[in-house]
């Protein structure tokens, strides 16, 4: 992850690649993203086995923080 100032700043990175685009956003949204229970139990020793009931809260979070594009599905790359 990088973080930067600004928008304008990620677009002016060497390494940006625009079909990454919709992976910006603001930090505060990826602290929301990783307080999912998606992350906050990967540590559990059962975590792969609860992983599916996981995802519904991991799904509706990017729903509210408005990231719905391929770029945050499982399995999208």
């Amino acid at each position: 992850m990088n973080l930067f100032q600004s928008e304008e700043h990620v677009r002016n990175w060497s390494q940006y690649d625009p079909e990454s685009a919709d992976g910006t956003m603001p930090l505060a949204d990826y602290v929301t993203l990783f307080s999912t229970a998606l992350f906050r139990e990967r540590l559990q020793p059962d975590y792969l086995l609860r992983l599916p009931q996981f995802l519904p809260e991991w799904m509706a979070t990017l729903v509210r923080l408005g990231k719905t594009a391929p770029f945050w599905q499982f399995g999208s790359g």
